[in-house]
């Protein structure tokens, strides 16, 4: 994504409008390839020296900014050597050798000095050695791995990225969803869960494929608003994968109070083209974990989405099989997720027939003194709910799924 100095965007009647540029111009389609084709030319060069590289074809495009964030698009996909280890130490040795070697006699020429100091180092090479002095800084980092872009491809990503940059400072979205392909509908939602992001979900009684989401916006999360707000702003892509879908978000970009609305017909392109690209590393130690350490339940590929009654749906994030058919979900709550709880709670608690669902909540959240009274008398909390560091243990999941097999229920709140 781009950082707010490299965002376009008008406002207009109260609106935000993203300047999009043409993917289909060929002038910007030529001006992209120029520049991944150095990109993919620098293996082996620095920071420094990519960065010399490029600034004339940067300054010198008609359009400064938009140059710069493609060029910042495709720094993204580059990855440069971190610090070599032990690298501080290595440097005050060779400084250290550097000075014995200074004092010696017969010390006056520098090719001798630098291939003294080489041979005390171990080095064949005095210019690589110098080289490697300073190779923890940034800029002498070198490229080692570049992944190619299309130039068009480029294009729509750098539009995507003028969407996503608004939703930073999102108070609250709503998304408005059209899919019949059932498959991609259940993508969808897996999306949703693996960017932790947790939504009041209903639907059109009358047509099974539309939906309505609302999420709260990074501004009404103080204490984690950068990290919530990447998480949906990364979120977008997604979103632009369904068959008709829209978006209407307020956003205070600036300081200034703006709707930013989008939907199918804006040209916008989703670039997550493979599922298994996007799932959390922790989903999937999770899961791995689970298999193999709890033989009686099996954790299913995928979700379903539960009814909770009143048009309102629940998006687990993960379901498990017990061989007699059990089925039971998991749905996690994270610090962030503190407004949506209590409607969850409280949808479970009066519920003639609630779904099987182990609530799971992050400690932090679990430990806000606005939500210790609503744990403490929630009768599905209290039967069927657990706490958790960062993400659940496996042992404490299965101990909760297993409730749901004694029969027991929960008491019902008078």
């Amino acid at each position: 994504m781009l950082n707010r100095e490299l965002l376009r965007f008008d406002h207009r009647d109260g609106k935000i409008l993203p300047r999009f540029v043409d993917p289909t111009n060929e002038l910007l389609r030529t001006f992209a390839r120029d520049l991944a084709l150095i990109y993919a030319a620098a293996e082996g060069q620095s920071r420094e020296e990519l960065s010399e590289t490029l600034m004339p074809r940067l300054n010198g495009f008609r359009s400064p900014l938009v140059a710069k964030g493609l060029n910042k698009l495709l720094l993204d996909r580059c990855t440069f050597r971190e610090s070599l280890e032990g690298l501080e130490t290595r440097r005050l040795a060779t400084f250290a050798a550097a000075a014995t070697h200074l004092k010696a006699p017969g010390m006056n020429d520098l090719e001798t000095f630098r291939q003294a100091v080489a041979r005390t180092m171990q080095s064949d090479d005095p210019d690589q050695l110098a080289l490697d002095l300073h190779a923890d800084l940034p800029d002498r980092q070198p490229l080692i791995a570049f992944d190619p872009i299309e130039p068009e491809a480029l294009l729509h990503r750098y539009n995507m990225a003028m969407a996503q940059g608004p939703l930073f400072w999102a108070d609250r979205l709503t998304i408005r969803m059209q899919e019949p392909d059932p498959g991609r509908q259940r993508t969808f939602f897996q999306y949703l869960k693996w960017f932790q992001l947790l939504a009041t979900v209903t639907h059109d009684p009358h047509h099974s494929d539309r939906f309505i989401l609302e999420l709260d916006g990074p501004l009404s999360l103080f204490d984690v608003q950068r990290k919530y707000g990447l998480k949906l702003a990364a979120f977008l892509p997604a979103v632009c994968g369904l068959s008709r879908w829209k978006i209407q978000a307020t956003t205070r970009v600036d300081g200034k109070k703006a709707s930013l609305e989008l939907d199918d017909t804006s040209g916008l392109r989703s670039h997550f083209s493979r599922v298994t690209t996007c799932i959390p590393e922790e989903f999937l130690i999770f899961a791995a974990q689970f298999q193999k350490e709890i033989a009686e339940w099996e954790i299913l590929p995928h979700s379903t989405l539960l009814d909770l009654g009143r048009q309102e749906l629940a998006i687990p994030d993960f379901s498990f099989r017990h061989p007699n058919g059990t089925l039971v979900h998991l749905e996690l709550f994270h610090r962030w997720h503190a407004s949506q709880l209590p409607r969850r709670l409280n949808r479970l608690d009066d519920s003639s027939t609630p779904p099987p669902l182990v609530v799971g909540i992050d400690r932090a959240l679990s430990k806000r003194a606005e939500l210790i009274p609503l744990l403490e008398r929630s009768p599905w909390f209290q039967a069927h709910g657990l706490a958790f560091n960062q993400f659940p243990p496996v042992k404490r999941v299965a101990r909760s799924l297993e409730g749901f097999l004694s029969g027991k229920e929960p008491i019902k709140k008078k």
